[in-house]
């Protein structure tokens, strides 16, 4: 549901019709949000029959440390399962699908990994411009050009243990 609100705000049965879900679950679950600080009404939307929502914040960032708090600790890997089960899913379709996409498409996807040696700072830093640039492409539908398609970008900084 965040990432629907991502583009713009939205009533419940939007959200219920973008996600598949029923009115009821996402009304649910953005009361729940609302608790946690993630969403809040957009009073510019509401006219007393209709309750938009809208996030909070533009961008969310999840704290990695879970300071010995089993519950926030059960729900980074409830996160970090459902992250690696998206990327899967995602690089699974697009090489199943990738030879019959236009070639400009094909070019423009890209599958890399490097090694680089940085301190926590510059990679904060790197991380601040990464997620800058690629949220200027979460655009809402009416902003998006007649030729965008949906493009999945996974992006991982991942800390190597030190050589011995």
């Amino acid at each position: 549901m965040l990432e629907v609100l991502r583009t713009g705000s939205a009533t419940a049965t939007m959200l219920a019709r973008e996600l598949g879900e029923s009115t009821g679950a996402t009304s649910y679950h953005l009361r729940e949000l609302e608790k946690g600080g993630f969403v809040e009404d957009d009073r510019e939307r509401g006219n007393g029959r209709e309750r938009w929502w809208k996030r909070t914040t533009p961008l969310f960032v999840v704290d990695s440390d879970p300071a010995d708090d089993a519950e926030y600790a059960a729900a980074l890997s409830q996160i970090r399962a459902i992250l690696v089960r998206r990327d899967e899913e995602a690089l699974a379709q697009y090489f199943a699908t990738v030879a019959g996409q236009p070639e400009d498409w094909q070019s423009a996807s890209f599958l890399g990994g490097w090694t680089v040696h940085a301190t926590p700072e510059e990679m904060r830093a790197f991380q601040r411009l990464v997620l800058t640039e690629m949220d200027k492409l979460r655009r809402r539908p009416e902003d998006r050009p007649p030729d965008a398609r949906a493009v999945y970008i996974t992006f991982r900084s991942l800390v190597q243990p030190p050589r011995e």
